[in-house]
């Protein structure tokens, strides 16, 4: 992972590099905003019980599993440590969504329902379905979003291959997804195919953990190559895919905060 993050490193661009406005602007809203909400509060306060929960799980993996836990029991603070994204990318995709509006929503992969609550807050109107394979885990999330009233999040369990095409279908039109499940090159593949014939223009595709290992990489490489994709982002844990055809040209951009790279500041 060292030496995948030493080369992303090196090649990375800050927002003042970027001469896209789509993405500067993106940037200084999602990025570099400062800006908090007061659903961050019992969001944190909910990640803070579940990394000192004790409680140990029966866990079913049906992808790549866990690179830490390798047994079949995980104790639920493991899950919130090892699985559960960090707060700076949990507030990045509630910034993401604040912003962008995406009404339709769809996270592959819910886990303990962290990242789920950071997805939905921000349009608590709109329906987002969220998919988990393992069915204690999933049980776990579902008390996580009947205490904080989440009810417009749908949680399907079971395999990915059942229950994503059962989900678009409901869904009908893709604003959004996160595909964070699996963590293998061709079913991540496949479930961004199922997830585009779904999209439109104005469709954001987010993939977690796309320098995870080299099959990750692999598939965020084929997936950029994709006809119809126009721009991405790639923040390391992370890459953001976009459709907009209004893009004049295919554009690919590794983005790392200022602070990790200062010489690169705006001329003034």
């Amino acid at each position: 992972m060292l030496q995948q993050f030493w080369q992303y490193y090196k090649q990375a661009d800050t927002q003042y590099s970027i001469h896209s406005p789509f993405v500067f602007q993106l940037l200084q809203e999602v990025l570099v905003s400062n800006k908090t909400y007061g659903d961050f509060v019992p969001l944190e306060h909910l990640r803070f019980r579940l990394q000192h929960n004790t409680t140990e799980l029966q866990v079913t993996d049906l992808g790549a599993g866990s690179r830490v836990d390798k047994g079949q029991t995980r104790s639920i603070k493991s899950i919130a440590k090892n699985a559960v994204s960090p707060k700076w990318q949990c507030q990045f995709l509630f910034r993401l969504i604040d912003w962008l509006q995406p009404q339709n929503r769809l996270e592959i992969g819910t886990s303990l329902g962290v990242n789920t609550l950071y997805q939905y807050l921000p349009i608590r109107q709109s329906p987002l379905i969220t998919l988990e394979g393992c069915p204690n885990i999933g049980a776990v999330a579902q008390k996580h979003f009947e205490q904080l009233k989440a009810t417009n999040i749908k949680l399907k369990i079971g395999d990915f291959t059942d229950t994503l095409p059962q989900a678009l279908e409901q869904l009908g039109r893709l604003d959004y997804v996160l595909i964070d499940g699996n963590h293998q090159k061709q079913p991540t593949i496949d479930y961004f195919e199922q997830c585009l014939a779904y999209s439109h223009n104005d469709t954001i595709l987010v993939l977690d953990d796309i320098h995870w290992s080299e099959e990750m990489q692999s598939a965020w490489q084929t997936i950029k190559q994709h006809s119809k994709v126009t721009l991405t982002l790639d923040f390391f844990y992370f890459g953001l895919v976009f459709l907009r055809q209004e893009q004049k040209e295919v554009e690919h951009f590794s983005i790392i905060p200022t602070k990790y790279k200062p010489w690169k500041v705006a001329l003034l």
